[in-house]
């Protein structure tokens, strides 16, 4: 490679190399190239003239940059002095690929973000052999930056959407103590909000402060069974449809019966008892999720208790019920019946878990007019929940709402970060 072509090799535009050598620096070997600029700017900061000639300089500026094949490249740039012929003004050529008096160039700063986003800042400063603190305030530059365009983006993304459903759930910080609120476009599978709580009036709060949520026009909003998120959506989205989410309705009749299961277990011989709740996994799971071994041992299980029988087969219903209702009419009358035939078991634990059903039966059965769940939301909070580990349930909010947002935003945020990195 000719010596002219380094600086295109390094993706170092306006400069001329013009020397290469290597030093030692312990056990530790670093590549030295030594630039100068090709052409220099021709405005002055002070007046905008155009007069500008070159005045000497002031010796070498060191910028570390990218490893080549795994040596550490360390930039000898040359810090050009300039004179504005109009106003008698100096100053210092500035290289397109570093910011103002920095010791790094904008892409070693990349590279170190980009390997510390999904994993973590001591990563970051391993891999490329920076000291921690150095490579935390790296990252914490970045994600501060990157964050709240990330946001707008996904707010905008979700202004735009011609059948905007949205998704909200909590998340916890410290599980019984601390909660926030996410709000997901489940369309555009972005998080574009974050409420500090999870109370109505926390709630109402938050849309005051963001008007930008609070115009959003969404036809549908998947939720818990939550009273104080319901009562937040019909006084913000009054036209949307409120559908419970699936997976929350069916803890409910399985909450029934696995309380079933314990109180059958009471009256079991020993060994019989040990069986069943061992068997427990099998009697939640979905029987078509089943192998052969396991519907044989679910036969088993089944045949200890009618009342067991009785509420699994209610559970097998109500999952076909929400895959295989044809239309809203349909999906109706199914789930009427299927009310009725729980009720006449008479088995209290299916009675009581039925009043849930029975209160809430409009917002379940919305699911068949827009058959959302909030799977993609409770993965987010999965996310959430392994960012909170990796950073050690970070203290500083504004951070950590960032550190959210870039993490359940990954497609826009990368998207981003290299349209601002290039």
């Amino acid at each position: 490679m000719q010596i002219q072509d380094i600086g295109n090799f390094l993706g170092l535009q306006g400069v001329r190399v013009k020397s290469v050598r290597s030093e030692e620096q312990g056990e530790r070997k670093e590549a030295v190239i030594e630039i100068e600029p090709s052409k220099i700017k021709k405005t002055c900061p002070c007046c905008g003239s155009e007069e500008i000639i070159r005045n000497g300089c002031d010796g070498n500026r060191r910028i570390k940059h990218l490893r080549i094949a795994g040596t550490q490249c360390i930039l000898e740039a040359l810090r050009q002095r300039l004179l504005c012929k109009n106003c008698g003004a100096t100053h210092t050529h500035e290289y397109d690929f570093v910011d103002g008096k920095e010791r790094y160039t904008r892409a070693y700063k990349a590279q170190i973000y980009q390997i510390s986003v999904g994993s973590t800042v001591q990563h970051g400063a391993e891999v490329t052999e920076e000291a921690y603190s150095t490579a935390e305030r790296f990252f914490r530059e970045a994600a501060m930056r990157i964050a709240p365009l990330t946001l707008a983006a996904a707010v905008e993304k979700a202004q735009q959407s011609t059948k905007l459903i949205l998704g909200i759930d909590d998340f916890a910080i410290r599980k019984g103590h601390n909660y926030n609120t996410g709000i997901h476009d489940l369309r555009g599978e972005n998080l574009i909000g974050i409420v500090k709580g999870r109370t109505l009036e926390e709630l109402r709060e938050y849309m005051k402060a963001t008007p930008e949520l609070a115009e959003l026009k969404p036809f549908a909003i998947v939720m818990d069974l939550a009273q104080g998120y319901h009562t937040f959506a019909a006084e913000f989205y009054p036209n949307a449809i409120r559908v419970a989410d699936r997976f929350h309705v069916n803890r409910y009749i399985l909450d029934a019966l696995n309380e079933v299961r314990r109180r059958v277990c009471k009256e079991l011989a020993k060994d019989d008892a040990v069986r069943l709740k061992r068997g427990r996994h099998i009697l939640n799971k979905r029987k078509e999720d089943l192998g052969v071994e396991q519907l044989s041992e679910l036969e088993q299980l089944l045949k200890l208790s009618p009342d067991l029988k009785a509420v699994h087969e209610l559970k097998e219903q109500l999952i076909e019920w929400y895959d295989c209702s044809s239309c809203y009419n349909a999906a109706k009358e199914t789930y009427l019946r299927w009310l009725s035939l729980g009720l006449s078991f008479n088995i209290p634990e299916v009675t009581q878990a039925l009043k849930t059903f029975e209160n809430w039966k409009t917002e379940i059965l919305n699911y068949h007019l827009c058959p959302f769940t909030n799977g993609i939301v409770e993965g987010k909070n999965a996310k959430i929940k392994a960012l909170q580990r990796r950073h050690f349930f970070l203290r500083n909010r504004s951070f950590y709402e960032a550190l959210i947002i870039i993490e359940c935003n990954k497609e826009l945020s990368r998207t981003l970060f290299h349209h601002m990195s290039s």
